[in-house]
């Protein structure tokens, strides 16, 4: 039995491209994320949207 679950990931080329995927798919929701907490922190600094 492996003890690291990301050796056996990498062993089977399905399971590797749906892991790129995830992380692909996790990085590109993050940078939204974060621009958009950024486009809304601006707009509350300047004062356009008030709180």
């Amino acid at each position: 039995m492996n003890i690291d679950p990301l050796e056996e990931y990498f062993e089977d080329p399905d399971k590797r491209a749906k892991l790129y995927l995830l992380m692909t798919g996790a990085m590109i929701l993050t940078t939204i994320l974060i621009t958009i907490g950024t486009i809304i922190f601006i707009l509350w600094a300047v004062g356009v949207i008030k709180m």
